[in-house]
């Protein structure tokens, strides 16, 4: 659990799901029903998640990887593309 990444906190009605990713790329989805973790609180920033054991851990909600946009053509790419053309 402490080596795992917030990436995502879905929230309708009174459910509430933690997503989180392993140190090894894994998914891991967590409820207040989900043992031996299971969230306990989500303020929009950070998540607290309470062990059975009642250990607790702080884990901050992390920024995704912005989405990709495609290459536009135009000279430059053009350029790349067959730079015999252009010369």
């Amino acid at each position: 659990m402490t080596q795992s990444r917030l990436t995502a906190v879905l929230e309708s009605g009174g459910e509430r799901v933690a997503i989180l990713q392993r140190a090894d790329g894994s998914t891991l989805k967590i409820t207040a029903a989900t043992q031996p973790w299971r969230i306990v609180s989500f303020d929009g920033r950070k998540a607290v998640f309470a062990s059975a054991d009642e250990g607790q851990v702080e884990r901050p909600l992390e920024a995704g990887s912005p989405a990709v946009a495609p290459a536009r053509p135009g000279p430059i790419a053009d350029r790349a593309r067959n730079p015999a053309a252009n010369q």
